[in-house]
C-alpha cells in the first residue's frame, strides 16, 4: 500500500456536514494541517534511523519489510493525523494483550481475574516462563503467561466463539472488521511450544481449569489479527476516551475497566523496559513483536506507530523513537499534561452575533448583515498544549472552510507550550495562502512573537477592536463608499435624516461647527448637557469608568452619528466622549436648543420625536445583541 498522509474525522457536529466531509474540504482548501506536517516531518527524520531487526518467531514476520514505518495520532474526540506506512496491515501479537485483559474483566469482574492474573512488574521478557510461587498467578497480563490465561477466561457466548468474541471485542475498538490471517495463525501454532508449556504449567498451578489447549490456539488467533497503525491509534483512542470509540459512539469497555488496564499498561506494557519507557515516554503503552506500538494520554489522545524492526525488549526501534520524539516536542508525558478543567475552544461564533461597537449607518448595517458570517470569532481559553492546540488548530480551519476571516481571542489562554504558537503560525499561513485572513486578540503582543510570514499579523488588545477592523474590510469588498463615508452632511446624519428636508435644514441652521484633535477629550462624564453633537468626520470613542476605575469602551461613533442627546434626561453626562482621530461636528448647544424649543415649537417637537425614535432603536438593537451573545464576557 502507498504511504498515507491525511487527517480525518468521522464524527459529525453540531448537525452539519459529516466531518469526513468537513476534513476533506478543509485539506483541498488548505493542504493537510500544520499536525500532519509535523509527523510527516518525523517520520522522514527517524526513517534512517537503525538498528534491530524484523522478529525471527514466524516467517511472517522474520519477511516484513523493514524500511515501512508509519505514525498516527488520534484525538479522544475521533480525529485522526497520520504519516507514513499507516495502511498496511500487520499482525497486532503482543498489543492483544491489553484488550483481550479488558474483555475478561468486562465479562467476569476484577476480583475473579485478579484471583488468576497478578498486575505486578516482573522485570522479565515477554515469553518469560515464570508463574509466582504459591499462587501460581502470571505477574501480569502482559507478559505470555498472563495473556494466555486472559484469553482463558473470556469465555464462549451463547453465539460466539471465544476467539470470534476477542475479534469482535478488537474490531468495535478500532471502527471497522477485523480479520485473523489464517497464515499467521497456522505459523503461530506450529512455532508455539512455548507457549503450550506456559499453558500446562498454568492449568498444572490451577489458573487454567482442564485442558487448556483450546485457550492456546484462540491465543494464537488473537495474535494473528491484523491491523493497520490508523487501526492501532483508534483502538488506542477507544482506551484514551474511557472505553467509548470516539468515531462509532459505542462504548466498548466500562470506564473502570479502562482505568485498570491503563494502569497495567503502565507499570508491564513494554517488558522489561517499563521502566525506561515511562521516564522517557511517560504514556501508558503496549507493543507487540509485529513492529506496533500504542500509546495512550488518557483522555485526550492514542499515538500508534508501526516498524518492524525490534530491539532487545521486542520493541520497535523506530516506534521508541517516534513516541520520545512526540512525547518530548508535544509535552505527551503524564507529568507534563494540561489541567483538567474546560474545553480549550471556549466558543465560536460569527460577528452578526456579536458586532463590534461601531455604531454603523442603515447602509453598512445591511451589509453586514448579509455577509457578517463571513467572519468568526474562535474564543481559546486554559492551557494550550498538544491536545488544546490540536483542538484549536482544528477549529480554526474547519471555519475557515466558509470563513473568510477568522479572530482568534487568546486573552483567555492561561499556558502555552513552545510547539503551540509555531503549528498555529503555521496553519494561518496556510489558511492566507487559501485566501483566509487570521487575526489575534491579545493583551500580550510578546505572546505571539512567534507568528511570522506576510503580511504582518494584526493583533488587537481588545475583541471589538479586532471585530471592527474586520467588519471595515467586509464594507470596502462588499459595499460601496456610503458604508464608510469620510464625511457626512449633518442633514444626512442618523438623526436628522428622520426628519424632512426642511425640518432638518432649519435645524442645521442653528448649530455651530466644533472640532477637536485626535486624543482630546470632547464630554466628560459628570458634565452637564452640553448640546446634540452630529459627527461630521471622524472617529468618537464612548466610554466609562467602572467602579474599579478601568476605562471601559462602550461605542464607536463615525460620521453621521450623533452624542450628547442622552444627557437630555438626566441633565448629566454618564459617560466620556473622546477623539479617536481629528472630529469635527456641528453642535446644537443647550441655548440654541431652548430657543428652537420657544420659537418653534412645532419643529422642536419633531425633533423630539426623532430623538425618542433614535434612541428606541438604538437601545433595541443593543438589547438584541446581548441577547444573541449573552455567553460573551468583557470586551
Amino acid at each position: 500500500m502507498p504511504d498515507h498522509r491525511t487527517e480525518d474525522s468521522t464524527r459529525p457536529r453540531d448537525g452539519g456536514a459529516p466531518a469526513e466531509d468537513r476534513a476533506g474540504e478543509e485539506q483541498r482548501l488548505f493542504g493537510p494541517s500544520a499536525i500532519t506536517e509535523y509527523l510527516e516531518q518525523v517520520v522522514a527524520q527517524l526513517r534512517d534511523a537503525r538498528g534491530g531487526e524484523p522478529s525471527t518467531s514466524i516467517p511472517a514476520l522474520a519477511q516484513a519489510d523493514p524500511e515501512r514505518f508509519g505514525v498516527v495520532i488520534a484525538t479522544a474526540d475521533g480525529h485522526v493525523y497520520e504519516a507514513g506506512s499507516t495502511g498496511d496491515e500487520f499482525s497486532i501479537q503482543s498489543i492483544s494483550k491489553a484488550f483481550t485483559y479488558a474483555l475478561a474483566l468486562e465479562d467476569l469482574g476484577v476480583e475473579a481475574v485478579h484471583d488468576r492474573i497478578d498486575v505486578e512488574p516482573s522485570g522479565d521478557a515477554y515469553n518469560e516462563i515464570s508463574l509466582q510461587p504459591g499462587t501460581g498467578r502470571p505477574a501480569n497480563p502482559m507478559i505470555n503467561a498472563g495473556a494466555i490465561a486472559s484469553t482463558w477466561l473470556v469465555p464462549d457466548s451463547e453465539r460466539e466463539l471465544r476467539r470470534d468474541r476477542i475479534r469482535a471485542a478488537y474490531s468495535r475498538c478500532a471502527g471497522r472488521d477485523l480479520s485473523i490471517s489464517p497464515e499467521v495463525l497456522e505459523q503461530e501454532s506450529a512455532a508455539g511450544d512455548r507457549n503450550r508449556a506456559l499453558g500446562y504449567l498454568l492449568a498444572a498451578a490451577g489458573i487454567i481449569e482442564g485442558d487448556p489447549m483450546q485457550a492456546l490456539e484462540d491465543y494464537f488467533a488473537q495474535c494473528s489479527i491484523l491491523v493497520t497503525c490508523r487501526d492501532l491509534a483508534l483502538m488506542g483512542a477507544t482506551l484514551a476516551n474511557a472505553g467509548t470509540n470516539p468515531l462509532t459512539g459505542e462504548e466498548v469497555f466500562d470506564p473502570s475497566t479502562v482505568s485498570r488496564v491503563l494502569s497495567v499498561m503502565s507499570s508491564c506494557g513494554m517488558y522489561d523496559d517499563a521502566g525506561e519507557w515511562m521516564v522517557r515516554v511517560g504514556l501508558p503503552a503496549k507493543s507487540g513483536v509485529g513492529g506496533g506500538i500504542v500509546a495512550v494520554l488518557p483522555g485526550e489522545l492514542a499515538v500508534a506507530t508501526f516498524s518492524p524492526p525490534l530491539d532487545r525488549h521486542g520493541n520497535s526501534v523506530r516506534g521508541v523513537l517516534a513516541c520520545e520524539r512526540l512525547s518530548q516536542d508535544l509535552d505527551l508525558h503524564f507529568t507534563h499534561t494540561a489541567r483538567v478543567s474546560r474545553s480549550t475552544v471556549r466558543a465560536d461564533y460569527p460577528i452578526d452575533q456579536s458586532p463590534s461597537l461601531v455604531r454603523r449607518n442603515a447602509e453598512a448595517e445591511a451589509v453586514l448583515e448579509a455577509h457578517g458570517k463571513d467572519a468568526v470569532v474562535v474564543e481559546l481559553q486554559g492551557d494550550l498544549l498538544f491536545a488544546g492546540t490540536e483542538a484549536a488548530v482544528r477549529r480554526v480551519r474547519e471555519v475557515a472552510v466558509e470563513a473568510s476571516y477568522v479572530v482568534v481571542d487568546l486573552r483567555r489562554v492561561d499556558v502555552i507550550a513552545d510547539y503551540a504558537l509555531p503549528l498555529l503560525a503555521r496553519t494561518r499561513a496556510e489558511l492566507h495562502e487559501a485566501g483566509r485572513t487570521v487575526v489575534v486578540v491579545a493583551t500580550d503582543e510578546d505572546l505571539v512573537g512567534t507568528f511570522e510570514g506576510h503580511p504582518p499579523l494584526e493583533i488587537f488588545p481588545s475583541r471589538a477592536a479586532a471585530i471592527k477592523w474586520v467588519e471595515d474590510r467586509l464594507l470596502e469588498e462588499h459595499g460601496g463608499p456610503e458604508c464608510t463615508p469620510a464625511r457626512v452632511n449633518p442633514a444626512e446624519s442618523e438623526l436628522l435624516s428622520r426628519l424632512s428636508p426642511e425640518d432638518a435644514a432649519a435645524v442645521r441652521a442653528r448649530t455651530a461647527e466644533r472640532t477637536w484633535s485626535a486624543g482630546e477629550n470632547i464630554l466628560r462624564a459628570g458634565q452637564r448637557f452640553a448640546g446634540i453633537h452630529l459627527v461630521v468626520s471622524g472617529d468618537v470613542s464612548m466610554s466609562l469608568r467602572t467602579p474599579a476605575g478601568e476605562r471601559v469602551e462602550l461605542q464607536i461613533l463615525g460620521p453621521g452619528t450623533s452624542f450628547g442627546e442622552l444627557a437630555l434626561g438626566s441633565g448629566r453626562q454618564r459617560v466620556t466622549l473622546s477623539a479617536i482621530t481629528d472630529v469635527t461636528a456641528r453642535v446644537l448647544g443647550p441655548d440654541a436648543l431652548a430657543a428652537l424649543e420657544q420659537e418653534d415649537p412645532p419643529l422642536a417637537l419633531r425633533l423630539w420625536q426623532a430623538l425618542a425614535r433614535d434612541g428606541y432603536e438604538r437601545a433595541d438593537q443593543q438589547w438584541r445583541d446581548a441577547a444573541v451573545h449573552a455567553s460573551a464576557t468583557d470586551w
